[in-house]
């Protein structure tokens, strides 16, 4: 057996795998604390103004420290600034560490939790409650700085909370949506759960977590239930981008097993000699593996219902309720 598919194997099926998609997560799979309050430490050190403002610190930043020993304990984040000592106490659920940070002695003290204070909280005196959400508005804006360790960070940081659900995704992607107007493209769907495209440098495909066929005229009819637009949705189970033939069978073995393989060899050989698919060029190709596709829409969502233009899809990335809206049009 091929070193590259035992790789593969390794890395692609073992159990409780986490794929790293941020610095933040590179440090293990879990969420924790001090991973965020140490790049926030760092980001308010880089630019210190805006996050006292938001934090509603007085004075000018003259030291930030991280996980600070105090007779009592650890804060997490310690700021001195030309007027106060102040302190950031950091949850990543919903609970209230107004007692815990007590123990700090700061003259002003924000808290910043999931935890959405009641009117009597909120008028504690020199302690402010800072959400997630106000924190990340901050950090968006900070991604787009001119400083490149600032927007780094501020990305990466972002990117963690979106991973562990502490915040929402701007612009969440739900479902991938490709043409189909050919039968062996509309077979390796159908009967192997199988879609691929030339792969795109930054494309938002690995956010998707369904993918979704728009059917043409040309297949309309091929295939019983088979009619022009979107009407089945599959659950996307894993992408792989491969660069020829050989790399391809690998990530098919890896993403579905070697029997699954060889039950399915003749609609997966059907692309190697297909005039469409060159091989031999070295581009790099992405493969959706998904789940059975579950026929969701009857009668179909024409793509004349949410495009102007009659070609091809215009739109490759839609929610439930863009298509949900199309359909009832």
């Amino acid at each position: 057996m091929r070193n590259d598919l035992n790789f593969c194997c390794q890395n692609v099926n073992r159990q409780g795998l986490t794929l790293l998609t941020s610095l933040s997560g590179a440090f293990g799979g879990s969420l924790r604390e001090t991973r965020i309050t140490a790049l926030l430490s760092y980001l308010i050190a880089l630019n210190p103004r805006p996050f006292l403002k938001l934090l509603c610190f007085p004075g000018v930043a003259g030291s930030v420290t991280l996980e600070n020993r105090h007779d009592s304990g650890r804060s997490d984040i310690l700021i001195q600034t030309t007027e106060r000592r102040c302190i950031v106490e950091a949850k990543v659920d919903a609970s209230d560490a107004f007692e815990q940070s007590k123990k700090y002695q700061a003259h002003k003290t924000a808290l910043l939790s999931s935890h959405r204070p009641s009117s009597t909280q909120k008028q504690q005196k020199d302690v402010v409650y800072i959400h997630w959400d106000e924190l990340v508005e901050l950090l968006r804006k900070d991604a787009r700085s001119m400083n490149a360790g600032i927007r780094f960070v501020s990305s990466d940081l972002t990117k963690y909370l979106e991973e562990h659900n502490m915040i929402r995704e701007k612009n969440p992607v739900e479902i991938y949506a490709r043409e189909i107007s050919e039968p062996t493209t509309l077979t390796l769907f159908l009967h192997a759960r199988i879609y691929g495209c030339w792969y795109q440098s930054g494309s938002d495909l690995p956010k998707a977590h369904y993918f979704a066929p728009h059917f043409g005229k040309a297949i309309a009819g091929a295939h019983p239930g088979i009619s022009v637009g979107i009407s089945y949705i599959a659950k996307i189970r894993q992408i792989e981008v491969v660069d020829d033939w050989k790399s391809l069978i690998t990530a098919t073995i890896c993403a579905n097993g070697r029997n699954w393989y060889n039950a399915h060899k003749t609609e997966i050989d059907a692309l190697k000699d297909h005039p469409e698919w060159d091989w031999t060029s070295g581009k790099k190709r992405s493969f959706i593996f998904m789940g059975e596709p579950r026929l969701v829409f009857n009668p179909a969502v024409r793509k004349e219902q949410f495009q102007k233009s009659k070609g091809n899809l215009s739109k490759y990335y839609f929610s439930f309720d863009d298509l949900y809206d199309a359909w009832g049009c």
